[in-house]
């Protein structure tokens, strides 16, 4: 065998080292975007929730009648109401809607109205709102979004 046949391809040992190699980078690369997903999509279901929200009070102003957003911790979901939330006559407008992902939870949704506190939110047809907050937090992750609804001004935010 001459030494340019030899010269001409790879051996064995080298292919194997460079899978090796590859697969070892493609399980760090895997790894490191699954916890980017994940945060992800924590911060788009809050991005969500603050649209939601924004649109309630547009609407409560553009209708010229309260409207209530309700969150309900266990199921993990919300839904959109005519009325104040203290209202047992309340019509259901959108929802309930649940969170695509299971990692994140709605958790302590605090909110107070003439009644006292209250687990949803209701603006009202001034643009002004019942004051407090609801977190989103994720499972596995210190890091959990607020959103806060000033009273006043109905003002929703995001921290």
């Amino acid at each position: 065998m001459s030494s340019q046949d030899r010269d001409s391809g790879f051996t064995m040992i080298e292919l194997l080292v460079t899978i090796s190699l590859l697969g070892i980078m493609m399980a760090i690369a895997v790894g490191g975007w699954t916890s980017w997903a994940k945060a992800s999509r924590q911060s788009g279901t809050a991005r969500e929730l603050l649209s939601v929200m924004r649109q309630a009070q547009v609407r409560a102003v553009t209708e010229g009648r309260p409207i209530c957003v309700s969150f309900r911790v266990v199921e993990n979901d919300y839904t959109l109401y005519r009325g104040t939330c203290d209202d047992t006559a309340k019509v259901r407008v959108i929802g309930p809607v649940v969170s695509d992902s299971k990692d994140v939870k709605l958790t302590a949704p605090s909110f107070t109205g003439p009644a006292g506190s209250s687990t949803g939110v209701t603006f009202n047809a001034r643009g002004t709102a019942w004051p407090g907050s609801v977190r989103l937090t994720r499972t596995g992750s210190s890091k959990s979004y607020t959103l806060t609804v000033e009273g006043l001004t109905g003002r929703v935010s995001l921290s």
